[in-house]
């Protein structure tokens, strides 16, 4: 006696009837819809949620990072460049009048050497004016060099303060992208001083300051107060 045929053993079972000939006995087999079993949905991935505390020590690494690698690039860019275009514009503005005085000496008279010359015995003391401009030029240089000192000190501090939350954040074990942390400082520097530079090499260093025309009329208007009194 045969098994009744099932649905594993073929897409279609065909059995033998009395005549010999093969007919279908089973039909392909159908899962109704609701039978179907339910799909598997996988967790959504949800980020982990740092404390308040974690936060706040990455943001201070940032900000002191920041603040360090600012100072130290102004720092630099003023006392090497822009302090030094500076005093060399206001030389170059004194030139205006010094130049022509001392390319004209070989020009002077006998007459004009003496009477400048009493002039300059009478009412200036060259060795008090030298001396008195050695020393401003050494008061200058050292009040500067405390200015210089101070903003390095600042620069300082910011690099302590990045320093301490990094000790911090290796005794606590928590995690930091520290490479992409500096790259994107590193890079936001750059940015910034291609932006000074050109910045000040085309506004700050072109501004059209007070012109010769200018000086000359407020000196003579000066004098000329002088001489109506």
């Amino acid at each position: 006696m045969r098994r009744p045929p099932s649905y594993s053993d073929s897409y279609l079972t065909r059995m033998v009837n009395i005549q010999g000939t093969l007919t279908p006995a089973l039909e392909p087999l159908v899962i109704p819809v609701d039978l179907h079993p339910p799909s598997l949905k996988l967790n959504e991935v949800v980020p982990e949620k740092r404390p308040i505390h974690h936060v706040c020590i990455i943001f201070i690494i940032k900000g002191s990072l920041h603040l360090f690698f600012i100072s130290m690039f102004e720092t630099v860019f003023y006392f090497l460049y822009v302090s030094q275009s500076e005093n060399q514009g206001i030389l170059n503005t004194i030139d205006t009048y010094y130049s022509p005085i001392v390319q004209s000496c070989s020009d002077w008279t006998n007459i004009s050497r003496t009477l400048i010359g009493f002039i300059l015995q009478e009412e200036f003391n060259k060795t008090a004016i030298d001396n008195d401009g050695h020393s401003a030029e050494i008061s200058r240089s050292t009040f500067n060099t405390g200015l210089l000192h101070q903003s390095i000190w600042y620069s300082v501090a910011s690099l302590g303060i990045c320093l301490v939350m990094v000790v911090i954040i290796w005794f606590r074990k928590i995690h930091v992208k520290w490479q992409k942390l500096m790259v994107e400082h590193l890079a936001f520097i750059l940015i910034l001083g291609l932006y000074e530079y050109f910045y000040y090499e085309t506004i700050i260093y072109k501004y059209d300051t007070i012109s010769s025309a200018e000086l000359n009329r407020y000196i003579v208007d000066g004098l000329y107060q002088c001489v109506a009194r």
